[in-house]
Order: C-alpha cells, then sequence, then structure tokens
C-alpha cells in the first residue's frame, strides 16, 4: 500500500469517527437531558466530556494529520475549489464545535449545581451548535467523495 493510500484510509476511517460519534454522543446527550432524571443527566454529562475527548478529539488529530499528510504529497490539490471549499467548512465546523465543548463542561456542572432553567438554556445553544454543524459536515463529506468541479 502507498503511502497516499494509507493517509486516505486513515482521513476516511477519522471522518467516519468525527461524524459518527458526533451524531451518537448528540443522540445520547439529549435523550439523557430529556429524561428529567438528575442521576441520569449527571452520568451523560460526564460521559459526553469523555467521550468528546477521546473518540472525536483523537479522531479530528488523525484527520488533520491525514490531510497534511496528503497535501504534502500532493500540494497542487490545495487549487482545487471544492477542496478549498472543504477547508473553509472544516474551519467553520472545528468553530462551532470549540464552544459545544464548553458547554459540555458547563453541562456537566449544572448537572449537579442548577436549576432546570439553566440548564435548558445551555441545552439550547449546544443543540443549535450541533444542528449547524451537522449539514456542513455532511457537505464536507461530499466534497470529499464527489469531487465536484465548482
Amino acid at each position: 500500500m502507498s503511502l497516499y493510500l494509507a493517509l486516505k484510509a486513515l482521513h476516511v476511517l477519522s471522518a467516519m469517527v468525527v461524524l459518527g460519534t458526533g451524531i451518537g454522543i448528540a443522540w445520547y446527550t439529549l435523550r439523557g437531558w430529556l429524561s428529567g432524571n438528575l442521576q441520569v443527566l449527571r452520568w451523560i454529562s460526564a460521559e459526553t466530556v469523555a467521550a468528546d475527548w477521546i473518540f472525536t478529539c483523537s479522531a479530528i488529530v488523525a484527520l488533520l494529520a491525514s490531510a497534511a499528510g496528503m497535501l504534502a504529497l500532493n500540494p497542487a490539490w490545495l487549487q482545487q475549489l471544492w477542496l478549498q471549499l472543504a477547508i473553509v467548512l472544516t474551519l467553520v465546523v472545528f468553530l462551532l464545535w470549540l464552544p459545544v465543548i464548553f458547554l459540555q463542561y458547563r453541562l456537566r456542572q449544572q448537572a449537579h449545581e442548577s436549576s432546570a432553567q439553566e440548564i435548558l438554556r445551555t441545552m439550547r445553544i449546544w443543540c443549535a451548535l450541533g444542528a449547524a454543524a451537522l449539514p456542513l459536515m455532511i457537505a464536507i463529506v461530499f466534497l470529499m467523495v464527489a469531487k465536484p468541479v465548482i
């Protein structure tokens, strides 16, 4: 297997992990918070923080490293508009994900200290950021697979 194919495989696998864990974390967090059960709220908020660091963060590192490796092998690819658009969308998703990390820590703390109203406000922001990021992530995968001539 060539270095390029190994990097591409790592890139695809890490993209799958980022998208899959993002959806999985969102589903179970939302379901846990909607349960209204304080014990579940405390557990799911702690697990969400851990899962995001263990899975999402490590997959993002692999994703960026594999992208950098593939671009180092062929820097001319940066001239392609679909890739430029994918890079911009990736930056936007990253900017949406950063506040989510802090919100997850806040939710974990609020599960122990705050009122349901405060938790609900934080969850609404968390959900809005996730809802904004998901279609962008799908668009990035589309761009990477289809490589449309734009």
